[in-house]
């Protein structure tokens, strides 16, 4: 079975993800906050949306056989952070090393594109996603609760390894070496 990789045009993306979001997401329930808001909000909403349509973004598809079979998309949330939206393989594809392919794809493709970290927000119950992320290098940065998803854990992977070691420091599991504390300012 062979599998290819590719970043494809949002278009293209956005047609796969709507037939088969539902189908990996299948045991989730998220909540549709558009349903909530009022038709001011509404129209609030649609022009941030707008605006923020010049933003980097990357959609980078798996296929086996020409057969969408996994994807992963991010957009660019800050100057050098790019934001990893969503990931996922089809259920008949999974354990077979296509999700951290594609992570790894992420990763090179941010990388080139000068984004210094690149972050994620998942459940803190979703195993399958966290120990991939944990074992590439991922950090955990941070836990959020949100309306949509409910309690959220944070993964940052940091391209440049001075400010992965920086973080470090940080996070109380490294002591700054003679390098790191002339950066001190």
């Amino acid at each position: 079975m062979l599998i290819t990789y590719e970043f494809v045009k949002g278009s293209e993306f956005a047609d796969f993800f709507k037939r088969h979001r539902a189908i990996v997401f299948e045991e989730d329930f998220d909540f549709d906050i558009q349903q909530v808001l009022t038709d001011v909000e509404k129209t609030n909403r649609a022009e941030k949306i707008e605006k923020l349509k010049g933003a980097y973004r990357h959609f980078l598809v798996a296929r086996c056989g020409g057969k969408f079979v996994g994807w992963s998309f991010g957009v660019q949330r800050a100057a050098e952070d790019l934001f990893m939206i969503n990931s996922a393989v089809l259920p008949s594809y999974r354990r077979q090393g296509i999700y951290s392919q594609l992570l790894k794809t992420t990763i090179e493709k941010a990388r080139a594109e000068g984004f210094q970290r690149i972050y994620s927000l998942h459940k803190m119950a979703n195993n399958a996603i966290l120990i991939p992320k944990l074992k590439f290098g991922f950090v955990i940065t941070g836990f959020t609760v949100n309306d949509s998803f409910g309690t959220l854990v944070e993964l940052s992977y940091y391209t440049n390894a001075e400010r992965r070691k920086l973080l470090e420091v940080r996070m109380g599991t490294r002591k700054p070496d003679e390098d790191l504390l002339k950066l001190v300012v």
